[in-house]
């Protein structure tokens, strides 16, 4: 077992990729704490992960948000003692319009989703995972 006994971090682990990391992660015996928007797809990875499924956790954390984000390492770090890995998986894109007509809001919509999270993300992991 690859990852037995190290604490691995997916971000938005119930997405498409996500889910996949997720599973790869628990087959491989580590303890894998997954964020999440929707409480049924996370319902749904704890199913996919069978026999494993008891090292599953999973928060629904808004990424984008640094005290939120604390907050969840804070929280795996006090039940595990220990972060060994981080895997943002999280990202997306405001389909369904032609780029010269999309607005600011859709920018920053991207932004937040595609980069906010992943500085978010590792400014709160790194120091932590470094110990």
């Amino acid at each position: 077992m690859q990852f037995a006994d190290q604490t691995i971090l997916v971000a938005g682990g119930t997405g498409g990729l996500g889910r996949a990391v997720s599973l790869a992660f628990l087959e491989a015996g580590g303890k894998v704490h997954v964020t999440y928007r929707k409480s049924e797809e996370f319902a749904a990875l704890q199913t996919a992960g069978g026999s494993n499924a008891s090292h599953l956790e999973g928060s629904a954390t808004d990424v984008t948000d640094e005290s939120a984000v604390a907050q969840l390492i804070e929280k795996i770090l006090s039940k595990h003692g220990r972060l060994d890995a981080l895997v943002n998986t999280v990202g997306g894109f405001t389909g369904g319009q032609k780029f010269w007509e999309a607005d600011g809001k859709s920018l920053e919509q991207m932004l937040n989703v595609n980069v906010r999270s992943g500085w978010v993300l590792c400014r709160a992991a790194v120091r932590p995972m470094e110990g």
